[in-house]
């Protein structure tokens, strides 16, 4: 019984150390996006979504593949690596 706690407690634990962590990984695009001097539309165009689905994207209301990830990173000439300098 308790090595099932135990076991229930770490998983948790990890399901919330991911959810922040992919609250900072839309932060720093959100971030990114901003210093490249990009727009929301600009975006959203260059991954053929509407403006309110990228918006989605950004607020987490849809989740982020890796896909379109790396297709954010490479429209704001991030690589990966630089980009998750700091997040894990």
């Amino acid at each position: 019984m308790l090595e099932e706690q135990y076991i229930m407690k770490r998983e948790e634990k990890e399901k919330s150390n991911a959810k922040s962590n992919y609250s900072l990984v839309l932060e720093k695009i959100i971030s990114k996006r901003i210093a490249a001097g990009k727009t929301q539309v600009n975006i959203a165009n260059h991954l053929n979504l509407s403006e309110g689905g990228y918006f989605k994207v950004e607020k987490g209301k849809t989740k982020l593949d890796l896909e379109r990830l790396l297709e954010i990173l490479e429209f704001l000439k991030i690589s990966p690596e630089e980009f998750f300098k700091g997040i894990m």
